[in-house]
Formats: structure tokens, C-alpha cells, sequence
């Protein structure tokens, strides 16, 4: 029986060893020429934060053209009536957005605006999935507690 186990033993210690060898280097003749691959953007992994933002608040900073407004609803709703000025950031697709736009919300931080995000109302979760998102490229965010519900109700102009 002992003599079993030290087989065992062997062949579990031949594997792990061969699992940790470097690997065989290849040589550019070995493999078809690819394309170069597409780098992801950086990402800063959640140095943005991520705060609530009241109508009052969002109402006073979009009448001063101190606040760049994404709307995270999908676009046919924000088709159907938005934020005036709002630019369109549905959830999905919003990564690649963001990085597309990096210069303009850079430029937008830089003449101290203030980013805000908001979806249909307070149970909506695009807009805080978006302002993750930002969050993630370093990026602070507010989002708009009462949504897109809450500013029609309030008499708000919608565009």
C-alpha cells in the first residue's frame, strides 16, 4: 500500500512541477501575423464618487450651465422627452461611450461642471449602473434622486 501512495505522490509532484515551468517561447515564425489588439480603456478602478444630487440642486446648476446632464433611460424614452440639455448615456453601451467622450467630460470637470446622471425615478438602477461606470474612469458623479418622473412632476421644462 505504501508503495501506491508513493506513486501518487510522484505523479501529483510531476504535474504541479510541470505547471510551474516557464513557457516554451514562441518563435514569430510560428504563428500567423495578427493585427494588433485594441486596448481597453483605463479604467481607474472606483476613484469617482458616487453622490445624490436633489431637483433643486440639479435645477439651479443646468439654469447656470454648471452641470453636464446624462440621461441613462434607454434612448426611444429619452426620445420621447428629456432634461433640456441632457445627452443621451443609456446603460447599455455606456463604457464605450464614456471613453468616446473622455476629452469632453475632462473638458466639462475642468470648467467645473458638475456630472449628473438620472433615470425614470428613484427605483430606476441606470443611473447609478452609469455613474458606476464612471466612477470606474475616475469620474465623480451625482445622480438625481427623483429621476426624469420627478422633474416633469415638479413643472420642470423637458425638451
Amino acid at each position: 500500500m505504501t508503495r501506491y501512495w508513493l506513486t501518487v505522490f510522484a505523479a501529483f509532484f510531476a504535474v504541479a512541477l510541470m505547471g510551474c515551468a516557464s513557457p516554451r517561447k514562441v518563435d514569430s515564425t510560428d504563428k500567423a501575423e495578427t493585427p494588433p489588439e485594441k486596448r481597453a480603456p483605463v479604467r481607474l478602478n472606483g476613484r469617482g464618487k458616487i453622490t445624490s444630487i436633489s431637483l433643486t440642486d440639479l435645477f439651479t446648476l443646468q439654469q447656470s450651465d454648471q452641470a453636464i446632464i446624462f440621461d441613462a433611460r434607454p434612448r426611444f424614452f429619452y426620445n420621447l422627452g428629456h432634461i433640456p440639455g441632457a445627452i443621451s448615456l443609456p446603460k447599455d453601451g455606456s463604457e464605450a461611450f464614456i471613453h468616446e467622450r473622455g476629452d469632453e467630460i475632462k473638458a466639462a470637470l475642468a470648467a467645473k461642471k458638475t456630472i449628473v446622471v438620472y433615470c425614470t425615478n428613484f427605483t430606476c438602477p441606470d443611473a447609478r449602473t452609469v455613474a458606476i461606470h464612471l466612477s470606474s474612469f475616475g469620474y465623480s458623479s451625482s445622480t438625481l434622486a427623483d429621476g426624469w418622473d420627478g422633474w416633469k412632476d415638479a413643472g420642470l421644462p423637458t425638451e
